[in-house]
């Protein structure tokens, strides 16, 4: 972020006790918020949606902080009608990453957030890596300094970009303020799409569109992680007992094998050997029995099959090919509703389970579209 293009200031030193330090962003300071969410069991269920296709509950976000995420998503795509793939995950990345989703503040009902979130004084003395000295811009109006400017809110804004085209009412009362939930949502919902063409549901365009809001690589890894595990919680796909056609055959060949012992190499067009199907040998049979497509025996190879979907188009009946043990040594089946069946391991049996949260939203995948 440079220049008048600055959304915002990296993230502040926000939400920790005092004496506190946080890290560094190119020419600003940034706060890395709190590590990634922790592990789960591979069996934990995934989570109800709201009516916007916004997980009703997230561990570690503020429901309000929530809601602003999901409200901001849905209003962007009317405020910014060229910008497509917008979602309410994208923005908690930033949210995440800025601030801990406010973490640690109060947030009322109508996203007022108290105390404020402040970055520190970018006054040029190199505190966080600031070299380059930011006179105020906004009278203190939202930093409360009256010399230099500070980032400010969950999203860290500074205010001479809230005072442009990003600053926004979220929650229509007239009022733009970047400290609170419902307008920093949308003010970075906006940022992020830009004024041009562009689709955030293609990764390239989604990291340009980070990297716009804060011009650091590691910034932008940061974010993007973040947005993929959201992704992960909210699944848009027709639950599985609904999927028609050569997908919905192929779906119920797969889960008409649960129960069937794991067995390592097990598994061929034909149905079980060795008394069981592997990960690889159960998509093996279940795409040949339904709809003679012939796979690679392998995850590996299977990596390479049909064409690539992102996370975000994931639909039932593609191959998720999971990188768990640093050689994409897994397969599943997604089946919809943020669940797919697979062969787990030695010692349990053919089943399905949540995909898109828990144990497997964590590692690396590799959707391919073979139907």
């Amino acid at each position: 972020m440079k220049g008048t293009r600055k959304a915002l200031l990296g993230s502040a030193v926000l939400l920790a006790p005092a004496g506190a330090v946080l890290a560094i962003c190119i020419l600003f300071v940034a706060a890395v918020a709190g590590g990634a969410a922790g592990h789960e069991d591979e069996t934990g269920d995934g989570t109800a949606l709201t009516t916007q296709g916004v997980p009703a509950k997230v561990d570690g976000v503020n429901a309000v902080m929530l809601a602003a995420y999901g409200r901001a998503a849905e209003r962007v795509a009317t405020l910014r009608p060229k910008c497509t793939g917008m979602r309410w995950s994208v923005i908690a990345g930033i949210g995440k990453v800025e601030s801990n989703h406010a973490g640690g503040r109060t947030v009322a009902p109508n996203g007022d957030i108290t105390p404020r979130i402040l970055g520190p004084r970018l006054d040029g003395s190199g505190v966080g890596g600031n070299t380059t000295a930011f006179l105020d811009t906004d009278g203190g109006r939202w930093d409360g300094d009256g010399v230099y400017d500070r980032a400010v809110g969950p999203m860290q804004f500074i205010p001479s970009t809230w005072s442009g085209p990003s600053g926004a009412d979220g929650n229509s009362d007239s009022v733009k303020d970047p400290n609170n939930a419902f307008d920093a949502a949308l003010g970075t919902a906006l940022y992020l799409c830009g004024t041009g063409t562009s689709d955030l549901s293609n990764e390239a365009q989604l990291r340009k569109a980070v990297l716009r809001y804060n011009d650091a690589g590691w910034y932008a890894d940061k974010v993007l992680g973040f947005v993929r595990q959201y992704d992960q919680l909210a699944p848009t796909t027709a639950d599985k007992g609904d999927v028609g056609g050569t997908a919905g055959a192929v779906i119920s060949t797969a889960l008409k094998a649960r129960g069937t012992p794991y067995v390592w190499g097990g598994g061929d067009i034909n149905g079980p050997t060795k008394g069981g199907y592997d990960c690889s040998g159960l998509m093996v049979y279940a795409f040949y029995q339904a709809a003679h497509v012939t796979l690679p025996r392998t995850s590996q190879a299977m990596r390479s099959s049909g064409t690539p979907v992102s996370r975000a188009g994931i639909q039932p009946g593609d191959l998720i090919v999971f990188n768990n043990d640093g050689n994409w040594g897994h397969v599943g089946l997604y089946i919809g509703s943020g669940q797919m069946v697979h062969a787990p391991r030695t010692g349990k049996t053919v089943e399905t389970v949540a995909v898109t949260s828990g144990y497997w939203a964590k590692y690396n995948w590799a959707i391919r579209r073979v139907l």
